[in-house]
């Protein structure tokens, strides 16, 4: 009785043992489910996050990018008021060339009366472009007047040296499978896409010179206009005594010519009317003067 009574308690044990391995590996397969759901949720936000950082790595550097290669494209046009022209032009063509720049036109006119005036344009590095506005202007006798455009071509410059790089990589891919083309008809056909990809380079090679030289020196035309100049040649004038005292007679000569011309004109050309109204006037005077002699009566004496 006692044999069979352990022999049950064994086995008791052994499936009390046996149930409680298999709870353990289900809770560890759980969790090893549970961990590795995790972990792959923490790699796609890993992964997503890392995408977002990288995106936004792109455009701060893009910004950064543009900010370090800042292009404006500055235009000024001014307007002075100076005594001496040439002089005044000449010290113009000095400041230009200090700054480091160049006179791309330069012309000077004297119309009616000694009016003069003149026209500069000049092309001056961007470094120096505000200072020599400001020497410019101190050279005018009255109020300068100013105008100042900006174009900023940042974004252009920009993409256009990044479609630069890429035309010259694909140039250099066509270049490296033209070396090593066998047939004929291979080698013509990268040729002409060869020379269409050396074309919109030079092209785009171009516009960015263009964009480049516009951006780093910048275009001033000036307006050069003389003081008074006008004014005093008109005060001289009015002071010429000679001149106008011979007009004053030649004026006083041609009026009294004028009167005696008309005179002679009234006398001759109306003497019809001066033979029919010459007679009866005198026959109207003659008429007074005998009633204002006539005596007066006895009657009216008395």
């Amino acid at each position: 009785m006692w044999k069979i009574w352990k022999v049950w308690v064994m086995i008791c044990v052994l499936l009390l043992g046996a149930c409680s391995s298999d709870g353990g590996s289900k809770k560890e397969s759980a969790l090893d489910m549970a961990g590795g759901n995790s972990s792959e949720a923490k790699m796609e936000n890993a992964k997503s996050s890392g995408e977002g950082d990288a995106g936004n790595a792109e455009k701060s550097d893009k910004k950064q990018t543009i900010r370090d290669q800042r292009k404006v494209i500055y235009n000024a046009d001014l307007r002075i008021t100076v005594e001496k022209l040439q002089n005044t032009m000449e010290t113009v063509r000095k400041m230009v060339e200090d700054k480091g720049g160049y006179i791309v036109e330069s012309n000077a006119s004297t119309g009616e009366e000694g009016y003069q005036d003149g026209m500069m344009t000049a092309r001056v590095p961007m470094e120096g472009f505000r200072p020599f506005l400001k020497e410019v202007k101190d050279l005018s006798e009255g109020a300068p007047h100013e105008s100042v455009r900006g174009e900023d071509v940042t974004e252009e410059y920009v993409d256009l040296s990044s479609r630069l790089k890429a035309k010259q990589q694909v140039r250099d891919r066509l270049e490296s499978f033209m070396n090593e083309a066998e047939r004929t008809e291979d080698l013509l056909k990268i040729s002409s896409d060869l020379a269409q990809v050396q074309e919109e380079i030079e092209q785009i090679e171009g516009r960015l010179y263009f964009l480049k030289n516009q951006s780093d020196f910048s275009t001033v035309t000036i307006q050069f206009e003389v003081k008074n100049l006008k004014a005093e040649n008109l005060q001289t004038e009015d002071l010429n005594t000679w001149k106008k005292t011979k007009m004053l007679f030649m004026e006083t000569v041609n009026f009294f010519v004028s009167a005696v011309s008309f005179i002679i004109v009234a006398l001759f050309g109306l003497a019809p009317l001066w033979i029919v109204l010459l007679p009866v006037g005198f026959w109207i005077w003659r008429r007074k003067k005998g009633q204002k002699k006539k005596p007066e009566s006895p009657t009216s004496m008395s």
